[in-house]
């Protein structure tokens, strides 16, 4: 008897879900005879995997030195992937491959409040209603004590820890989202955090965590000083005032190469007062520093002369409007330099021609009338940023930086936006922007062409 067509599909649909159980199947036992060693290669890959930018962003961080990308969670960013099988969970909790998988350990309070929201295994196939994922949020907490066991078991591999957004993170349509009401991380538990690792930790990278380094409870800061491996100590996104004796005990981090204490970037620099007011003398000892960077410290009233005795390489005072910054002609262990938005003029741009070693120069938002003649003493330099100074006229051909033997790239994007009500550009910026041409064309015409960026909307 021939079969209905009713049947017919229920057949199909039989061989169907037949066919693909097989498939699941094997599948399931490929993953199954995955070796060991090919499966850990792919969650150390995981773990460096970066943020995605496009656009602007990543060319930004080809092109510029002195961009940085924020950290990626690594691991902790599959919140599922323990969950594959128990064969891929047993390699996670394996002692003997925590080297391999867990040198870098990134608490991101945002990141694992969202992760825990996101738990329930129903949710694994699908998204959450807005209701249901509101009241999951109001109910969830993050517990300080489950990340210090977590830590804690891995202490021996442990050797760079970043910890990020203890107060709250910038939500992908641009609001703040407060969490100091969502876990109950402590300077307590930082200080438990530091005496779990205090024997291997080798970086510190603490961001957006002011509820932590807040005016009260700034003797966090001091613990720090009896992790005496540190050798990169990065303190980010802060909108609160340092006391100088708060930092002064970081002096004795002697083998610290690099030392970062900025403000946050969505703070305006005028706002209020942020970060120090004076570099203590105790860091005069830290022999071993080669990166410094102090962005948005504004009201930072000057650079110690001790500075120069020191072989920092890399310094960034960018957006410390008030800081007096005589020292840095003296500083001739300078590669990188950053000065953007100082209100540097021609008249208090410090004196540079003694900095040979100079590669990298930013100088972006500043008050600069001329491409300064200095320029043309910096003989190694192949990055340089004049973006947005809408002050620049340029009034003769630009032959200070075309005989810069090294020059790769050159930024002059905003410099023609100086008023924008007029519709048009002066007679003066129509000379500027002809003399940049003029370079760019010269400069294409290289062996190793350089890049010369100009926004011309």
């Amino acid at each position: 008897m021939p079969l209905t067509r009713s049947q017919a599909a229920a057949t199909e649909q039989s061989k169907l879900e037949k066919k693909e159980g097989q498939e699941s199947a094997s599948a399931d036992n490929a993953f199954e005879r995955l070796p060991d060693e090919l499966l850990l290669k792919i969650f150390s890959e995981l773990a460096k995997i970066g943020p995605v930018v496009e656009g602007d962003a990543e060319e930004a961080l080809q092109r510029s030195p002195w961009c940085i990308a924020d950290p990626h969670p690594g691991l902790r960013a599959y919140p599922f992937l323990s969950q594959v099988c128990k064969r891929w969970q047993s390699i996670l909790k394996n002692p003997g491959h925590g080297s391999e998988l867990w040198r870098e350990v990134i608490i991101d309070f945002g990141h694992e409040l969202i992760t825990a929201v996101h738990t329930p295994i129903a949710w694994s196939d699908r998204r959450p209603s807005d209701e249901e994922f509101r009241q999951s949020f109001a109910s969830t907490r993050l517990s300080a004590t489950r990340m210090l066991h977590f830590v804690e078991e891995r202490q021996q591999c442990v050797r760079r820890l970043v910890l990020m957004n203890s107060e709250g993170y910038w939500s992908d349509e641009g609001d703040f989202v407060n969490l100091q009401s969502k876990h109950n991380f402590t300077m307590a538990h930082f200080g438990l955090l530091l005496g779990v690792l205090k024997s291997n930790l080798q970086e510190l990278q603490i961001q957006h965590c002011n509820d932590i380094f807040c005016r009260t409870t700034q003797g966090a800061l001091g613990a720090i000083s009896y992790v005496r491996g540190l050798r990169v100590l990065r303190i980010e996104d802060l909108h609160c005032r340092l006391e100088t004796e708060a930092v002064m005990d970081l002096g004795a981090l002697a083998q610290l190469e690099e030392l970062a204490i900025t403000g946050e970037e969505h703070v305006h620099p005028n706002s209020w007062a942020i970060g120090l007011s004076a570099l203590p003398d105790s860091w005069s000892n830290l022999r071993n520093l080669r990166t410094l960077q102090l962005q948005g410290h504004t009201v930072l009233e000057a650079l110690p002369n001790w500075l120069a005795e020191l072989q920092i390489t890399n310094l960034d005072v960018s957006f410390c409007k008030a800081c007096k910054i005589d020292v840095v002609s003296q500083m001739t262990s300078l590669s990188v330099l950053s000065l953007q938005g100082m209100n540097l003029a021609g008249p208090t741009l410090p004196k540079l021609d003694r900095l040979t070693g100079l590669t990298a120069l930013n100088l972006s938002e500043n008050m600069l009338a001329d491409v300064p003649a200095q320029m043309g003493k910096l003989s190694s330099l192949r990055f340089l940023d004049l973006s947005l100074n809408v002050m620049l006229r340029v009034k003769q051909p630009l032959t200070v930086l075309a005989s810069l033997p090294e020059l790769c790239m050159v930024d002059f994007r905003g410099i023609h936006d100086d008023c924008p009500n007029l519709g048009y550009w002066t007679e003066d910026k129509c000379t500027t922007m002809r003399h940049i041409s003029t370079l760019a064309k010269a400069l294409k015409r290289r062996r190793f062409p350089t890049k010369v960026h100009v926004d011309t909307s």
